[in-house]
């Protein structure tokens, strides 16, 4: 059986790897490392939740007997978003366990870890894994007859009664959801947003979808979330479907389209399985076309659009931290509103620690809020709106950055591709090469990373690898610059920027762009994954034959 690996979220593997076994294993060894640190205890409750693909219940099961068998008392809050549960469970002063894959396919799934005081972090790997290890050998060193498991890593038959028991729906107590609600209802005040406020709501299968409508519409919005069928699709599924708010394909901007030209409505959101990320899609009506030509603000503007709405509601922006692959249009903002701005590693472990270093650096009211390139937004300390305080939720969270924008768009009597016209035109895409080999991912990131960063001739030979494959036939310019802070960031001289970084926790390898319209930066990525990437392969490959 292949053993769970962390990744920048936590654990995530194919269903078929993620075994009652492991994931007990798993949970097991997090638990242990919390009772290390001192914040667990015999009788100590843990919070738990899940997504709804199909195989989050079992996999909720192995957590919950590890939790019991730990000594532990289950906090079963059911079905909700993972911001609710770690919101939750901050609260509460308790760790929490989210079995949730997020935006991947239902044959994979993940389980995420948060300590007491939030999300657990690159610092605390390794004294997890080392609790893994040791709770890995006590439980596959126990007498064949007293294992709790089969030679698949099953739980063994006759155990599906006590398992379920630890389940129990009637258990579950709703109270991570309406402690999320409240957290919103009572920042913001029912008159929150202007009455013509309209917008609709793409269910699909993400766990938050009822609760994302609930708190737009104690606000004043108006919600439109048909339980219908568009282009063949159901808007909402009892299906799992593995939508990307970072890799938006055509197929769901379609479905957006029909329904807000259907409707005569500008702004349609969804989030993703476990709706800690967002999706503004929008209608351009400067495309000349009847119905506006839908499209979506990437994740990395859409959190400096957030910080721009909440400075709109007098709220003190001190600093942001986000990851190195987002639009380089934060950094020319951020300098022109006097922000402190620090670039990270990409993954929320990374921006968190970068938070907690700017908080730690400038004690007393000072306001630090971070993001990713998929959209969602961290809140590092506590913020007062009026005379209101929204506390801090340092996690990945897509309520507050869409509540923020479109009430910034709502209250500018203009709409979103007018404001998007007020920034830095600079335009992001991403997309992935899936079922790539990591080991390819590895080959190709130390093909192009030099030994010595200070030997020039290094650099050079690296710079001509690199133009041998972004061709001048296909508008890529001259080398200019190379960061490696994750992955490998080209800086052209013609101002586009090409990342390209591989997956730290599935067979995928990522390319991002930057460039001066949407349309290069997709044609950007095309090139990347249809032919830039295929030929470092071959020669990474070649190479180390």
């Amino acid at each position: 059986m292949a053993e769970l690996k962390f990744g920048t979220s936590g654990l995530r593997d194919t269903v078929e790897n993620m075994t009652d076994m492991e994931c007990y294993i798993n949970a097991r060894g997090f638990i242990a490392y919390l009772k290390s640190l001192g914040e667990f205890k015999e009788g100590d409750n843990i919070a738990i939740g899940g997504d709804r693909r199909p195989s989050t219940y079992r996999i909720k099961r192995a957590v919950a007997a590890a939790v019991s068998d730990m000594g532990g008392i289950i906090d079963d809050q059911g079905q909700v978003p993972s911001p609710a549960l770690a919101y939750y469970a901050m609260c509460n002063n308790m760790a929490s366990i989210m079995v949730t894959g997020s935006h991947i396919p239902a044959d994979r799934n993940g389980i995420k870890f948060t300590k007491r005081a939030g999300e657990v972090l690159k610092s605390d790997e390794p004294g997890i894994l080392e609790s893994v290890r040791k709770e890995r050998a006590k439980i596959c060193s126990m007498p064949g007859k007293d294992s709790f498991f089969d030679k698949n890593g099953t739980f063994k038959t006759g155990s599906e009664s006590k398992l379920n028991e630890l389940l129990r729906e009637e258990c579950y107590t709703g109270r991570a959801r309406q402690l999320y609600i409240d957290r919103y209802e009572d920042a913001f005040g029912s008159g929150f947003f202007p009455e013509e406020t309209r917008i609709f709501l793409y269910q699909h299968s993400a766990v938050g979808r009822d609760i994302v409508k609930e708190i737009f519409e104690s606000l004043g919005a108006k919600v439109l979330a048909p339980d219908i069928k568009v282009n063949g699709e159901p808007l909402r599924s009892e299906k799992f479907v593995p939508v990307d708010t970072e890799s938006v394909y055509d197929k769901t901007l379609l479905l957006f389209k029909k329904v807000l030209a259907d409707n005569d409505l500008d702004i349609g959101i969804t989030l993703d399985g476990d709706s800690d990320r967002p999706l503004l899609v929008y209608r351009d009506y400067e495309a000349g076309l009847p119905t506006g030509n839908v499209k979506y603000v990437t994740g990395d503007i859409l959190g400096l659009l957030a910080v721009l709405g909440l400075k709109d509601l007098n709220v003190k922006v001190d600093a942001v931290c986000v990851p190195v692959s987002a639009n380089d249009a934060i950094g020319k903002v951020c300098k022109d509103k006097g922000i402190e701005l620090t670039l990270t590693r990409i993954g929320s472990p990374f921006v968190i620690a970068a938070m907690n270093d700017s908080i730690g650096s400038h004690p007393g009211g000072w306001n630090v809020f971070s993001w990713e390139s998929n959209g969602g937004f961290l809140t590092g300390t506590d913020i007062i709106i009026g005379d209101k305080t929204l506390k801090a939720l340092p996690t990945r969270d897509a309520v507050l950055p869409l509540l923020s924008v479109i009430h910034l768009i709502a209250k500018s009597g203009s709409n979103v591709s007018q404001f998007l016209k007020t920034l830095p035109p600079r335009f992001t895409y991403a997309d992935r090469k899936k079922e790539f080999p990591m080991e390819m991912g590895r080959a190709i990131i130390n093909y192009l990373t030099p030994r010595d960063p200070n030997d020039a001739s290094e650099l050079d030979k690296i710079k001509k690898r690199i133009e041998a494959v972004f061709l001048e036939d296909d508008g890529f310019g001259k080398v200019a610059d190379i960061n490696y802070t994750d992955g490998i960031r080209i800086l052209f001289d013609n101002g586009e920027i090409s990342h390209l970084r591989p997956s730290g926790n599935a067979p995928e390898f990522r390319n991002y762009a930057i460039a001066p319209s949407q349309d290069r930066a997709r044609e950007m990525v095309r090139l990347g994954l249809e032919k830039v990437i295929p030929a470092l392969a071959k020669i990474a490959v070649l190479r180390d034959q």
